[in-house]
């Protein structure tokens, strides 16, 4: 069993998940022009934290994760060498994912579909900033990593206008700054800066939970960008659901206000949660079961297809389906771990959460 400190962490992992896996059931299945309302706007609204809280999550665990190997006496060059491979195989599985979409969506029928490949999305801004945030988590001093991280998230947050409005010519590279569909699904600027954003809260609880602190932050960010979106625009290019700062502040509130209510679950509660864990631990096999079996071939004939009660009962079969996926995978990876060393023979401890 996961130790309580981190059991929060893979309940709110958990949740993204479940978030992940409405919208896109929702936003592939539901036929167009059908079920438009208030229950409609709310689950987008809800799936729409689940790319936030991803961002956020892996800035959080990166930090713990160092935290714990330098609880080990592992050395900083090591620590980071570790967050480097993985944030280059992170960028490696975002390839072969789009790939192998591009093999089985039979995009190789159609001229230039092979540039798909070349999209950016979630995993490659997830990938690219850890390989950042590598340098900055082993390297720094905790108070001077805290400064750093929660610098460049205002610092990315606040550019993100300006880099949107700038016109340059069809650049592969430069789609990782900022690009439209279909070139791009995100962008460094601005959901980088939620990774950052998580990496300097991993440093706020890498000793304890703090709930009341970060429902605190939590407050002041929704706040800032509840008001901030009432002022008159700063910018030249600002849209709101896309650049804006209040946009990001808000956001960033929910997740920070979610984490805090859940470092408050009693631990107990985890009976009826672990469900919610298992999908929390394989949250990256949940994101590409999520995305194959709702946009892809298999489901075709489900797509755009459905009235929004049938895509309420889709949306619970595919986390059910999410689900039994986690739980196959936990039986594989339990049949491949070496046996436990026995009582007294020198085996290495297992590694700590």
């Amino acid at each position: 069993m996961a130790s309580p400190r981190k059991l929060w962490l893979d309940w709110e992992r958990g949740l993204a998940v479940l978030f992940m896996v409405e919208v896109h059931t929702l936003d592939a299945w539901l036929a167009p022009g059908t079920g438009r309302g208030t229950l409609h706007d709310s689950l987008n609204m809800i799936g729409g934290f689940a790319a936030p809280s991803f961002l956020f999550m892996a800035g959080l665990s990166q930090v713990l994760g160092d935290a714990a190997l330098a609880r080990r006496g592992m050395l900083p060059s090591e620590r980071r060498r570790k967050s480097l491979s993985r944030a280059v195989w992170l960028l490696g599985v975002a390839y072969a994912f789009r790939f192998a979409e591009y093999l089985l969506g039979g995009m190789f029928r159609v001229a230039g579909g092979w540039q798909d490949i070349l999209r950016v999305d979630i995993l490659n801004v997830i990938a690219l900033t850890l390989v950042v945030s590598a340098f900055l988590v082993a390297d720094l001093p905790s108070w001077l990593h805290l400064a750093v991280v929660a610098f460049a998230a205002a610092a990315i947050v606040f550019a993100t206008p300006l880099v949107a409005g700038w016109h340059h010519a069809p650049s592969r590279v430069l789609d990782y700054l900022f690009a439209s569909y279909p070139r791009a699904n995100f962008y460094l600027f601005n959901w980088a800066a939620f990774l950052f954003a998580g990496s300097a809260v991993g440093r706020l609880v890498t000793d304890r939970n703090r709930p009341a602190l970060l429902l605190a932050l939590a407050a002041a960010l929704f706040t800032a960008g509840w008001v901030g979106d009432r002022l008159p625009p700063f910018y030249p290019y600002q849209d709101f659901w896309h650049t804006s700062p209040s946009w990001f502040a808000m956001r960033l509130g929910v997740v920070v206000g979610l984490t805090a209510l859940l470092q408050v679950v009693p631990i107990p509660a985890d009976r009826g949660l672990s469900w919610l864990r298992t999908i929390g631990r394989h949250s990256l096999l949940g994101y590409l079961a999520s995305i194959e079996l709702t946009y892809g071939r298999v489901t075709a004939p489900l797509h755009r297809a459905l009235s929004l009660g049938m895509v309420l009962a889709a949306i619970l079969a595919m986390i059910a389906l999410t689900w039994g996926l986690s739980v196959a995978a936990d039986s594989l990876m339990l049949r491949r771990r070496p046996p436990a060393s026995p009582a007294g023979a020198g085996g290495a401890p297992s590694p700590g959460h």
